[in-house]
């Protein structure tokens, strides 16, 4: 039993086959095995289902814990009553609080994305291997930039190995861009069997697709601007040349109107209620007259009201059917301007600061008439060059609810921040307990400390 409950990074269809073999052999001779197939929980199933379960798992859990924990971080929500209201003032995020995110990235995605990309491999279909490749390069970049070191090249592989190794984050960023560039030529081959109509994000869209592997890169590269700022940034300029080109590309999960397809931060306001609009955030779109007020916040009714402090959600993103937006065209035209900004194309950096922040506006279904007049705000858009905090401030905002902000915030130290208790902001999650528990001999040093959370990792030093 002990090589069964092992570290949850090498768990998936593997390791439940491994528990159901435990049932003893002899009864094999006389028992119409069969009889104990339940047809509600198969043990198998093909690409076309695979690829939609996996799709809405990375949607829904990307929008539950990873990015309500960072949104306290960054002071996008504040918590206001029970656990949240510890994570927010006092930084208590323990690692007991991270084991089902961990848990749900590995066994719900990165473990179903695998074996959709095995099974595309062997039904000669890399259109599907190609989509499961970004699948995984999403799940594992998320993850590592929450935790740091992750098991990896070492992972997903059930009962074989329970107890993975941990890859060193740069390794990870580089597992990443491969799956990434191998993605691209896949979407590009013949394919016996295509992603359609079951594939939630573009409909089997490939050259959406593409697109969105491109922006991925993009996005994976500008967070390398600690190590390399000159190589971080030609690189996301040389992946944004094949990105998004609109909103319309963007990577997006609409919910729907039942309870068994709510959007998560519904769900969670439905539940809980514990967070609002915090103080921060709030003052920050007052003082800037922002007229994304009305759908940030419940209060403001038009563009020109005010968000109070600790505010309810707007409808904009806490309603049952509200998207789940995983990476868009405004973060890319954010992250064209901060390249451009970095390489000394200083009148590019502006074009796509303003583009960036147009995007955003659409998407929000602001008018074009108050997007003019945020756009004509000095405060907003300066006379003069466009500066690297007024780019990420603005990011800040455009990337409301999204995970993306806290690695921002991490690399480049803007929006500026005060702690809300003590002088420092966690800069990683802590490890989940189960890693501690059942792959000890693994995790990094020190990782067991309380003082790890605010540790800074390997692009962010």
């Amino acid at each position: 039993m002990k090589k069964i409950f092992g570290s949850i990074a090498a768990s998936g269809l593997a390791m439940m086959l491994a528990l159901m073999m435990i049932a003893p052999l002899a009864c094999d001779r006389w028992v119409d095995t069969s009889l104990n197939v339940d047809p509600n929980n198969p043990s198998d199933a093909p690409m076309n289902l695979l690829l939609p379960a996996v799709e809405g798992s990375l949607a829904w859990y990307y929008g539950s814990d990873p990015s309500r924990f960072a949104s306290l971080l960054t002071q996008h929500h504040s918590g206001v009553d029970r656990q949240h209201r510890s994570y927010y003032e006092n930084y208590a995020l323990l690692e007991g609080d991270v084991d089902n995110y961990w848990q749900a990235m590995y066994v719900n995605i990165l473990n179903n994305a695998n074996i959709l990309l095995q099974k595309a491999e062997a039904q000669n279909s890399p259109h599907y291997a190609g989509v499961a490749r970004i699948l995984m390069a999403y799940a594992a970049g998320n993850l590592t930039d929450a935790f740091g070191d992750i098991p990896l090249s070492d992972a997903l592989k059930g009962a074989q190995n329970t107890q993975p190794r941990y890859d060193p984050q740069s390794q990870v960023y580089q597992t990443i861009g491969q799956w990434l560039d191998q993605a691209i030529q896949d979407l590009d081959k013949q394919s016996v069997l295509s992603p359609g109509s079951e594939d939630y994000f573009y409909g089997g869209d490939r050259a959406k697709w593409k697109k969105a592997a491109y922006a991925l890169k993009a996005r994976y590269a500008i967070h390398l601007t600690k190590r390399d700022a000159a190589a971080a940034s030609n690189a996301a300029l040389a992946a944004i040349a094949n990105g998004f080109a609109s909103n319309s590309d963007d990577l997006v999960m609409r919910f729907g109107s039942s309870p068994t397809n709510a959007n998560p931060l519904f769900g969670f306001v439905q539940d809980r209620n514990d967070i609002r609009i915090a103080p921060y955030f709030a003052r920050l779109l007052n003082r800037l007259q922002d007229p994304r007020r009305p759908m940030i916040g419940a209060k403001p009714k038009t563009a020109t009201d005010s968000i109070p402090d600790n505010d309810d959600l707007g409808a904009f993103y806490a309603s049952i059917n509200s998207p789940v937006v995983l990476l868009s065209y405004a973060e890319q035209k954010f992250i064209e301007a901060e390249a451009r900004l970095r390489t000394g194309d200083l009148s590019g950096a502006k074009t796509a600061y303003q583009d960036a922040i147009r995007a955003s506006m659409q998407w929000f279904g602001v008018a074009d008439a108050d997007i003019q007049t945020y756009l004509s705000n000095p405060n907003v858009v300066p006379a003069g060059d466009v500066t690297l905090e007024q780019i990420m401030t603005q990011k800040y905002i455009a990337l409301y609810t999204q995970f993306e902000t806290w690695t921002d915030w991490r690399r480049t130290n803007f929006p500026t921040l005060t702690p809300m208790s003590g002088n420092r902001i966690p800069r990683r999650f802590p490890l989940p307990q189960s890693e501690r528990l059942f792959n000890g001999a693994n995790i990094p040093p020190g990782s067991t400390s309380a003082d790890w959370k605010f540790q800074p990792m390997w692009w962010d030093q």
